[in-house]
């Protein structure tokens, strides 16, 4: 399904969302992109076979504005990778900007990101942190931009989604791992090859984003074990795909020095936990 009004001017930025079931957060997002200080863009959505309103609020969005287009896939791929896929193939900008659809961009944020993206192939920035409600989880303060390659990517996944853009002509070679095991991660491995071929990025250091953490997210629910082992595999898809075997042969030895740390700490609170439980008893 189409639903496409064709606009006037080729726009400088195309935002790619992927949704589903999203009708808690949807019109606030949107209204945040609408709201952007910069105004060439068009905003791409892919529902991804909602069940809930969700097609009922982007219909009423796109009535009233010519440069949001909407998508369906037909049927529910199970993640994101696909239906953000779908909107980058349909994309007509020179920058693709991506925004979960539970984020809120802040006004400045296309703005601030344009005077990067002829010196950078990846521009993110900062994010602002909220909960399902709304509350402020965390306010990140201003520190000077730094450089993002691999090697920051290995010791820490420093790049939120909803921050991201990159150039569009080098990501097209990319594109996001369909992968089911990859639901979650696909992002991140995504950038990681990204980076590994076009060089580094950048990332602003001041927030142009809140970040919604949602307890039942795909990301959400992965951790330790499974954390551990979908990020072994990505890494290796990517060392395959980039042939950049230096840079993630790193990556691998921080993440599986991580894992033997996390390994420890949870056995030593076992142990722990086992030892305070013993004491009660007595």
């Amino acid at each position: 399904m189409t639903i496409e009004k064709k606009n006037k001017h080729r726009p400088v930025y195309s935002i790619i969302m992927s949704v589903y079931n999203g009708e808690l957060y949807l019109k606030e997002t949107i209204q945040s992109v609408i709201n952007q200080s910069y105004k060439k863009w068009e905003l791409i959505i892919v529902d991804n076979c909602s069940t809930d309103r969700t097609i009922d609020i982007l219909n009423d969005f796109q009535s009233g504005y010519d440069n949001i287009k909407i998508y369906a896939t037909d049927i529910n791929s199970g993640g994101p990778a696909l239906p953000r896929n779908i909107g980058i193939k349909n994309s007509e900008g020179s920058y693709l900007a991506f925004i979960d659809s539970d984020d809120i961009w802040y006004e400045e944020k296309l703005e601030t990101q344009l005077d990067y993206v002829n010196k950078f192939s990846l521009i993110c920035s900062l994010a602002n942190r909220v909960d399902e409600n709304g509350k402020r989880l965390s306010s990140e303060r201003v520190i000077s931009d730094q450089i993002i390659d691999l090697s920051v990517l290995a010791r820490k996944n420093k790049i939120i989604h909803s921050s991201v853009v990159v150039q569009k002509d080098l990501f097209l070679s990319i594109m996001f791992d369909e992968d089911k095991f990859l639901n979650g991660l696909e992002d991140i491995n995504a950038y990681r090859r990204y980076l590994a071929r076009n060089g580094d990025g950048i990332l602003i250091g001041k927030p142009l984003v809140e970040h919604r953490i949602i307890s039942q997210s795909l990301g959400s629910n992965i951790v330790g074990e499974q954390r551990f082992v979908k990020g072994i595999y990505g890494l290796t898809k990517s060392m395959i795909a980039t042939e950049r075997y230096d840079n993630i042969l790193l990556c691998l030895f921080i993440k599986i020095r991580s894992y033997i740390k996390y390994l420890i700490v949870k056995k030593l609170n076992h142990i722990k936990n086992v030892w305070s439980s013993n004491k009660l008893k007595k």
